[in-house]
């Protein structure tokens, strides 16, 4: 191969195994200059290397005529190219509004949604964006104005899961000299220059500055930094990964059940990414769950006794006896048999805004709280039980034939 950029998103495939004969890549492609890169290398790339590629466009129709523009020389690209490509027009502002969703971030999830929307139609391999080492630089500094971590330092991946980012260690600067280079045609798009989005702030002000100001790259060393970290990084999610396999007891769809002793022994670095794994294989994401949900899970499960910690999602840690259980809320059938465990003490959220509150005393506990033990009314919203008679915890269900109880202090039963 005659060209550099080319040679090195090659040698990258190679590297890691992807881009192999007969599979198939979608490509984002807005018409920008990063993204008609991507596409012409890929094009270039799969008549080489044997695999097929589908673009995808999504109009975000914000900008009028220009969007239609760049809808326009996206179809003249691809028909260039002999490739199919789906068009996705979709009210990005109205999505923003009904979910409180930045433009930038309401253009992002439809983006991916489309692009894996096309991947699961078409049986595709990889989703392939365009993303390159300035855009790591502003990920990681708007990483770090959040107060990230040391997965926020490393920011994205060249490969996560299915997406794939070619041009990850390739600078902007090297994007337009081979855009040139092969007289490719792109559009820039007019809201690069509006200083309204964070992003474009920390691109076209906070980096220039600093460059103006101390003579440093910023981009080449947060980059550098991220390259750095990554190995820690991805030591410790190996290890974690190890360690949550030989702590797990249970998993099945929507639960999984971790040895508590051993869950605390672990360093709180691993510990922590435990949580996040298990989070992950039950969400399918690792998107959501911050670092303060991660402490009041481990906080839960670290103190004595029986504990409850809520996730986002509605998603529950309950750290009781010898075992942690993290688990999703059952989804709910009016027609399937009402059959559930209650731990102590917990708080439940069930359907039809029915709420579940279980605390556990001693009698001598509950005298100086509430005065003397009564038998409790029927339709009483609070009632009483022996927990040293409940042999294998607290369950509720819906009644069978033959139920019978004994009522407080009385030597009869009743159905």
């Amino acid at each position: 191969m005659d060209d550099k950029l080319l040679e090195r998103v090659n040698s990258w495939a190679e590297q890691y195994g992807i881009l192999k004969e007969g599979t198939l890549v979608v490509v984002g492609v807005s018409g920008g200059a990063d993204s008609v890169c991507l596409l012409d290398i890929m094009c270039r790339l799969g008549n080489t290397r044997g695999f097929s590629v589908i673009a995808v466009h999504v109009n975000h129709m914000l900008r009028g005529n220009e969007a239609d523009e760049d809808e326009a020389l996206v179809r003249e690209l691809c028909g260039k190219y002999r490739i199919p490509l789906k068009v996705f027009r979709e009210d990005v502002a109205a999505f923003a509004g009904r979910n409180n969703y930045s433009l930038e971030e309401a253009g992002r999830i439809i983006r991916y949604e489309k692009m894996k929307e096309v991947m699961e139609e078409q049986g595709a391999s990889y989703i392939a964006v365009a993303h390159h080492r300035d855009d790591q630089a502003e990920t990681v500094f708007l990483n770090i104005l959040r107060g990230t971590g040391l997965d926020g330092l490393c920011g994205m991946s060249d490969i996560n899961g299915r997406i794939i980012r070619p041009l990850l260690t390739s600078g902007k600067d090297e994007i337009l000299e081979y855009v040139k280079r092969n007289g490719l045609s792109y559009r820039t798009d007019s809201t690069n220059y509006e200083n309204t989005y964070l992003r474009n702030i920390i691109r076209n002000v906070i980096f220039p500055e600093i460059k103006r100001h101390t003579g440093t790259d910023i981009t080449a060393k947060l980059f550098r930094m991220h390259e750095l970290l990554r190995n820690d990084r991805d030591f410790l999610n190996r290890y974690a990964e190890e360690k949550f396999s030989e702590i797990l007891l249970f998993k099945e769809n929507g639960r999984i059940v971790l040895r508590r002793d051993k869950l605390t022994e672990l360093h709180p670095a691993v510990s922590g990414r435990v949580i996040r794994i298990a989070w992950e294989k039950i969400t399918g994401s690792r998107q959501g769950l911050e670092s303060v949900h991660v402490n009041a899970a481990l906080s839960a499960v670290s103190k004595e006794g029986n504990r409850t910690a809520e996730l986002p999602k509605r998603i529950k840690v309950i750290s009781e006896y010898d075992r942690v259980e993290i688990s999703a809320p059952k989804k709910y059938d009016e027609n399937e048999p009402v059959f559930f465990r209650v731990p102590v003490p917990s708080v439940m959220e069930l359907p039809n805004r029915v709420r579940i509150e279980a605390k556990l005393y001693t009698r001598e506990e509950y005298v100086r709280k509430f005065g003397e033990i009564k038998k409790a009314r029927e339709n009483s919203l609070t009632q009483i039980f022996d927990y040293g008679k409940i042999k294998e915890g607290i369950y509720i269900r819906g009644r069978r034939p033959g139920d019978l109880f004994h009522p407080y202090n009385s030597k009869g039963k009743k159905s």
